[in-house]
């Protein structure tokens, strides 16, 4: 299972970015992790159930607050390649705390889906879906 690592600074911190690429930092906001297995329940022979666990089932979701540039790196995180895969990115949210200190989860996945939402005054929202596709989330 994915482990989230000894640190729970990401939890307290008081700024959040998404660093994507080399320099690529896009304010983060309504940041959830799921980190879980699929479960798959089999009745034995004197009724007692067993479980067995499969692949990680992880994914996170998020509000990024973008602007035009950022959008269009993103553009590219959803073409599918000639065999229908999506291309794999490391994402990292990037979190800092009052003091300035910063914490990083780290994960390797594939952005599902994106919403953009302009408001009538002001920000770009963006809402994404990215499925984690490794077995491994770090924190440091």
């Amino acid at each position: 299972m994915a482990n989230l690592g000894e640190k729970a600074e990401i939890v307290n911190a008081s700024e959040l970015a998404l660093k994507i690429g080399a320099d690529t930092y896009i304010l983060l906001t309504n940041l959830q992790i799921h980190v879980g297995r699929t479960e798959a329940r089999d009745v034995t022979t004197d009724g007692g159930p067993v479980y067995s666990y499969g692949a990680g089932d992880n994914w996170f979701t998020a509000t990024l607050l973008m602007t035009d540039p950022e959008v269009k790196v993103f553009n590219t995180k959803t073409q599918i390649d000639a065999n229908g895969a999506m291309p794999s990115t490391d994402w990292l949210v990037v979190g800092t705390n009052v003091s300035g200190a910063t914490v990083t989860w780290a994960a390797t996945g594939v952005l599902r889906d994106y919403d953009i939402t302009k408001a009538p005054e002001g920000k770009v929202s963006v809402d994404i879906f990215v499925r984690i596709t490794g077995d491994t989330v770090t924190t440091s």
